[in-house]
């Protein structure tokens, strides 16, 4: 992994400090024409950990731009109740798609199913921790560094949602394998209210008719959540035709991976932030239900600007995070589905510029 000399990264974080300004008060930009990439489906050899036999398959949409060879490539991890079709969501001609964003920058991505979700192994729900998809996580990074998928990758950015933020917090601290980190939908301070909201709807996912043919049969670990996306786009805009789509394509999760996740949301050092040594871009919508106390879900982070954010955050990470923040705005938590996604697609591409060129 090749190391900037910290005196570049923050003067380069400094200098795009300036251009996410001017991104967040422009108007909102149109996907453009061109082709955004060529997209395949991966599975890789995984297991529940490294002393556990490599017998999961862990899948994943690998996608590349139309034209180039990228030397980088973004591996992303979509967050509780979705798949990696958070990050390519299909139709609406492509105008919610993070990876054809990312591939018209130049960028190869790799969208994944986390273990128990879509096209990935479902192990038995009580054996799935947030320990377990964190290893799974750093599985597809060392796959992306090897050539295993196809072409070996010089340098690897994490892309995280939501729990999948979470999730990449854990493993950048224990694995330290990426050159530089994207959490969007999350913060230090979480509200007790706004995990309320969402958590009060949980239900096993074999009764959950959109679920059930998902999970494994008489498994009533798996956990869905109907009705979640209320909460998920509180606080912003929403084409309703996207949220009805993301609705009837909800997906479940373990309940072991959720319950592991609680006492890091109750002590969020436990996320040690503080120990990741790469850039990190911190990115939230303003009205974020569960992670910014505009959403009014009783959150300690002020999301009313990218420096409010900032000065909230910084605190929880290190010098050698270089961290850099974005809000979007009029956008609750699920910051890839709302009309002007486009918008922080552009700041995050400029970040990867800087950070990891393509």
């Amino acid at each position: 992994m090749r190391v900037r000399p910290r005196m570049y990264v923050a003067a380069a974080v400094a200098a795009l400090v300036g251009l996410i300004t001017a991104v967040a008060a422009g108007a909102t930009p149109a996907p453009p024409a061109a082709a955004a990439g060529v997209c395949r489906n991966v599975h890789l050899p995984v297991g529940l950990s490294a002393r556990a036999p490599q017998n999961l398959a862990l899948f994943g949409e690998l996608c590349t731009p139309a034209s180039g060879t990228p030397r980088t490539i973004q591996v992303l991890v979509h967050g509780a109740t979705y798949s990696h079709t958070y990050w390519n969501f299909p139709g609406f001609d492509g105008r919610y798609s993070y990876s054809a964003a990312m591939n018209r920058a130049g960028y190869a991505t790799l969208a994944l199913d986390l273990l128990g979700v879509g096209g990935s192994s479902h192990p038995a729900s009580l054996t799935v921790t947030l320990d377990t998809e964190a290893y799974a996580i750093h599985a597809a990074i060392q796959a992306a560094r090897s050539g295993a998928l196809g072409t070996p990758y010089a340098r690897v950015l994490l892309v995280g949602h939501s729990l999948g933020t979470l999730t990449s917090d854990v493993e950048i601290a224990t694995y330290h394998d990426v050159d530089g980190f994207i959490a969007t939908g999350t913060s230090h301070g979480p509200g007790a209210l706004g995990l309320a909201r969402i958590l009060s709807g949980t239900r096993p996912a074999l009764l959950d008719p959109v679920t059930r043919p998902q999970v494994p049969a008489g498994d009533l670990g798996y956990l869905t959540i109907p009705g979640a996306r209320t909460a998920f786009y509180a606080g912003g805009d929403v084409d309703p035709a996207v949220r009805a789509a993301d609705e009837a394509t909800r997906s479940p999760d373990p309940a072991a991976y959720a319950a592991t996740l609680g006492p890091y949301l109750l002590a969020t050092p436990l996320l040690r932030t503080n120990e990741i040594t790469v850039p990190v871009l911190l990115v939230d919508g303003t009205g974020d239900a569960v992670f910014c106390a505009q959403g009014q879900g009783l959150s300690g982070t002020d999301c009313s600007s990218a420096a409010a954010l900032r000065a909230s955050e910084a605190r929880s990470y290190g010098p050698a995070a270089h961290l850099a923040t974005y809000v979007l705005p009029r956008a609750g938590h699920d910051i890839n589905l709302v009309p002007n996604a486009q918008l922080w697609f552009t700041a995050a591409a400029a970040w990867c510029r800087q950070v990891a060129p393509a």
